[in-house]
């Protein structure tokens, strides 16, 4: 099962699915995706444009259990996208 982290410091050593939520005015809010593993993008094609961060959040999870990623990292800086606003998997 894949798990979901919010914080840095609790990403596990290998790859992971980071899913950035940018804060964009008066405007739902959208994410990128990227796989990276150590910091380097270990995919860069896997995701090529912004999505609606509740459909980016899907697409990274249905990614990372597909290719046997244990994590999705959100890094939502500005609360944009808080947990009671995410979709059931």
């Amino acid at each position: 099962m894949t798990r979901i982290v919010e914080h840095r410091s609790a990403l596990p050593f290998g790859a992971v699915v980071e899913m950035r939520v940018h804060d964009v005015d008066d405007a739902p809010a959208l994410a990128t995706l990227s796989v990276t593993k150590f910091g380097a993008s270990f995919d860069p094609d896997a995701f090529p444009h912004p999505l609606p961060a509740a459909e980016a959040l899907l697409a990274a999870l249905d990614y990372a259990e597909k290719a046997g990623i244990a994590c999705v990292w959100i890094d939502d800086p500005g609360g944009r996208f808080p947990p009671n606003m995410r979709p059931a998997r």
